[in-house]
């Protein structure tokens, strides 16, 4: 894997899925400049916020084929099989994917982050043990700045 910092907000970002996963997704790719699209027949109330808000932009259906045209990075966050073998047989070679239920299909992996105003420190375990990686960034944080960890 190889490590790097993107600027997601010039990108057309896509999740497929509106429960939790995709909203811990959602709120770390809006916090990071980007107005991701949510493609969902269902989505958490949190998500809702967002859209209403205009932080994010909601289709309120099931996923189809098309839908990850022109999109850069993709998520999937669902709980259907079905609909993440679709997603993943239309991603192209261009596109960037986080099959968040099988790290194994996924194009790139999520760091785990501590941030800062005037830093930012991420942890990775290559996707194996997130757990342990937040546990690391816990452990930082107490050091660089006792107060606030």
């Amino acid at each position: 894997m190889y490590p790097m910092m993107v600027d997601i907000s010039k990108r057309k970002v896509m999740v497929v899925g509106g429960g939790k996963i995709a909203t811990r997704k959602l709120q770390e790719l809006i916090r990071c400049g980007a107005q991701p699209t949510v493609i969902s027949p269902v989505v958490s109330p949190e998500i809702l916020e967002w859209v209403a808000s205009g932080k994010a932009v909601l289709v309120r259906r099931a996923y189809k084929s098309g839908d990850l045209d022109d999109a850069t990075f993709i998520f999937i966050c669902t709980g259907d099989r079905a609909t993440n073998k679709a997603v993943r047989s239309a991603v192209e070679p261009h596109q960037f994917l986080n099959d968040t239920t099988d790290r194994n299909n996924s194009d790139f992996i999520n760091l785990a982050t501590l941030r800062q105003d005037d830093y930012l420190v991420a942890v990775s375990t290559f996707g194996n043990d997130p757990r342990k990686a937040k546990k690391i960034l816990h452990e930082l944080a107490e050091k660089i700045n006792p107060t606030q960890a």
